[in-house]
Formats: C-alpha cells, structure tokens, sequence
C-alpha cells in the first residue's frame, strides 16, 4: 500500500488528512494523484489537483510533495516512482502575509 498524505490548507479543504492506495509496478507520481483524484472526488466531494498542478500539468510555483520525505524536484519530479510500502506527502502552495 501506498500512504497519501494531504497537508495544510489542502487538510482543509479537503477534510480529509490520508489515503491510501494499492502500489502498482511503475506508478508515478502524477499517475498516483490522477489515480485518487476521483477517490478524493467520491469521499469529499471536492477536487484536489487544481491546487497542486498547472492547467499544463506541471507543478504550481510553491507546491510540495515529498516521496518518504524527500522533494520529489531533487529527483525525477513528477516522473518519481512510487512503490510499496512508500509515503507521499502533499503541501499545496502557501499564502498569506
């Protein structure tokens, strides 16, 4: 299994702070948010990608995800792996002032 970890404002709107998911050999990243996008949609309601990804599918300018608690940028991005028994940890982009 898969943990997904939402963080912050994202908690919030979603009301919801885990998921989780069956690995599959060679899932992404970004498959593994596409993937739970309708899960997130069927148990809260309410989407969750527009908050992480540009409408060109790149990640939003101040956007977070760790794999096991690392910066998914400091590797293949989106492209990252994710396997069995791993963590991913979704920050959106922060405000305020």
């Amino acid at each position: 299994m898969i943990t997904i970890n939402f963080f912050t404002t994202l908690r919030l709107h979603l009301r919801l702070g885990e998921m989780r998911l069956e690995a599959a050999p060679g899932l992404s990243i970004e498959d593994l948010m596409r993937r739970i996008e309708p899960m997130v949609i069927e148990k809260t309601g309410k989407s969750f990608l527009f908050k992480l990804l540009n409408d060109d599918g790149g990640i939003k300018r101040g956007t977070i995800i760790l794999l096991n608690g690392r910066n998914i940028l400091d590797g293949d991005g989106l492209r990252s792996v994710v396997n069995d028994g791993e963590t991913v940890a979704l920050f959106p982009p922060g405000g305020g002032g």
